[in-house]
């Protein structure tokens, strides 16, 4: 790692930049004045040279750094480097001098175990060769059911099923890291939503009708959900990763839950209503013809576990995330995350600062390694 100094940016390696949060970040970072490298396993690309963004979002970029620390961004902001997570050494390279190493990465459901074990003490490693912060995009799998259905930072881990348990131990191996000088940061969110997410998630699932004004519940209509609105999580982020890496003396493994949105079916479909002015029909997820398929199809199986999360109202505590910053995170309105996140609505509201143009159309976007119904 370089010392970072007031004369130039911070430098970022993000691994799972092709998925729907690396994407999004590594837009905001750049946009934020930090030197982005973004791994891609596409040895065809050639593309490194074209710049992922518009011309409106460079300009802005830009004019916003220029103003925070008089540096000119480079034309080309988005370094995409060539890797392979099953070949650590094809990694050496990407994370030579950066400060910053973002785990992003995310594999299909069924392929957690061991992929995402591996790959977790592969990255772990590759930030302790290069002195680098850890930052690990994390979830609320590990808690389980927490008491008062409240996550805090020192919530301990309680995970009610196999996927909750390895996310538990990949959060574990990273603490213990930290206790041999590994710095590192576990952002915990809900489960995402935002506009032009190329991967699936449960968002754009149940309101992937909403032109034929139907909308599908995975839950009771009643119950609260945790929501991360994807252009929010990742200014979190990159706010809380300045602020780790300027401060040496902070703690060397810190969990920061983020709050985002908190709403049930019940108040989307009333928001819905009252932006189109249209009824919606009401449909739900067929849990039980997943629970049957589950029986042959290991994925189908893997989703009905994780239904619980439905069922319960589990929220996250935002202390440590608005101490961190020294304020209370900015969230967007809910009216204007809804209409961003559903094309049909998007007219209804102007489009936020924070969206830019999809990474999508990108030729390193191809490899993406989200998993089934999320994005991290």
């Amino acid at each position: 790692m370089s010392n970072t100094t007031s004369n130039r940016p911070q430098s970022v390696l993000i691994l799972g930049a092709t998925g729907g949060f690396g994407q999004a970040l590594s837009r905001h970072m750049w946009q934020q004045g930090w030197q982005v490298k973004a791994l891609t396993r596409n040895e065809k690309l050639n593309a490194i040279n074209d710049s992922p963004l518009d011309s409106k979002s460079v300009a802005d970029a830009n004019a916003g750094a220029a103003s925070k620390n008089n540096l000119a961004l480079n034309s080309n902001p988005i370094e995409w480097v060539i890797g392979n997570l099953d070949n650590p050494a094809s990694l050496q390279a990407a994370a030579t001098g950066v400060d910053l190493i973002v785990h992003a990465v995310n594999v299909p459901y069924t392929k957690w175990d061991p992929l995402m074990l591996n790959y977790t003490r592969t990255i772990i490693e590759l930030a302790r060769d290069h002195h680098a912060h850890l930052m690990f995009v994390g979830n609320i799998y590990n808690a389980g059911l927490p008491e008062n259905g409240l996550i805090t930072e020192s919530t301990a881990h309680a995970p009610v099923n196999d996927k909750g348990r390895i996310r538990a131990e990949l959060e574990d191996m990273i603490a213990a890291a930290a206790e041999t000088g590994v710095r590192s940061t576990i952002m915990r969110y809900g489960d995402f939503f935002g506009p032009d997410i190329p991967t699936s998630n449960w968002f754009n699932e149940c309101t992937k009708d909403i032109q034929k004004n139907k909308l599908s519940m995975a839950g009771p209509a009643d119950i609260p959900h945790t929501w991360a609105y994807l252009p929010d999580a990742v200014r979190a982020l990159e706010q809380v990763a300045a602020i780790r890496l300027a401060s040496n003396n902070s703690p060397n493994h810190v969990v920061v839950p983020f709050r985002g949105h908190v709403f049930s079916f019940a108040e989307l479909q009333t928001t819905i209503e009252r932006l189109t002015g249209n009824q919606l029909s009401i449909g739900r997820i067929p849990w039980g013809l997943f629970k049957v398929l589950g029986l042959v199809w290991p994925l189908m199986r893997d989703l009905v576990a994780m239904s619980y999360l439905w069922k319960h109202d589990i929220r996250m505590d935002n202390s440590t995330l608005t101490q961190l910053l020294g304020h209370e995170p900015v969230y967007t309105p809910l009216d204007e995350a809804v209409c961003a996140t559903i094309p049909a609505l998007r007219n209804l509201v102007p489009a936020s600062p924070a969206q830019g143009q999809n990474l999508a159309s990108h030729p390193a976007a191809i490899d993406s390694n989200d998993g089934a119904m999320h994005v991290a």
